[in-house]
């Protein structure tokens, strides 16, 4: 072969495999699978239009990066009050409606057994926002923890709209992604 067709040749090989990975990426070529799950999550999703496809494999980490921020939030509350207060700091910190809530989402885990349940502890029952009440409300124990109260409620009151967003399986922009990481890495260099 001529030096010309081996370089036709590599670029060639080079171009395909950056097609391929390319379709792979957007959900048009089925990527090697390793196991069974993956195999299954193909050929489930294989059907969809590629607004939804596509916005399920951006979502992903969307979703993972708000699972980090809001368990982080419920650790770092709930170690702060177990400090404080030991194991049973929820009956002592939270307010009728935090209780209420508890109350009745445990009583509905009740009914419908055949779902899987929550984490045992209460802070796992409450709303993301009420974790904002709780910081705001009991400021003296976080105070030497956390810069300031307005630094925690607003990094939390902007994931709480994200969270919506998530929630509601709607797409999130990538400024908004840029935020939610932001406030992820601002919390684990805060509390961790």
């Amino acid at each position: 072969m001529k030096h010309d067709q081996v370089t036709n040749f590599i670029f060639r090989g080079l171009l395909a495999g950056h097609s391929i990975r390319d379709m792979q990426s957007a959900g048009l070529l089925r990527t090697p699978s390793t196991n069974e799950k993956e195999r299954t999550d193909i050929d489930l999703f294989a059907p969809l239009s590629d607004t939804v496809r596509n916005g399920a494999i951006y979502m992903q980490r969307c979703y993972r990066l708000l699972f980090v921020l809001e368990n982080l939030v419920r650790e770092f509350i709930t170690e702060v009050f177990v400090e404080k207060d030991g194991a049973e700091w929820f009956e002592k910190r939270a307010n009728a409606a935090m209780k209420g809530k508890v109350s009745d989402r445990r009583q509905q885990e009740t009914k419908n057994q055949w779902h899987t349940g929550r984490n045992d502890h209460p802070v796992y029952y409450i709303d993301f926002g009420d974790l904002v009440l709780l910081l705001q409300n009991h400021w003296a124990e976080f105070k030497d923890l956390i810069p300031n109260q307005a630094w925690a409620v607003s990094r939390l009151q902007d994931a709480e709209r994200t969270r919506n967003v998530i929630a509601h399986t709607n797409v999130l922009s990538d400024d908004e992604v840029v935020r939610l990481e932001m406030h992820v890495r601002d919390w684990i260099r805060q509390v961790r």
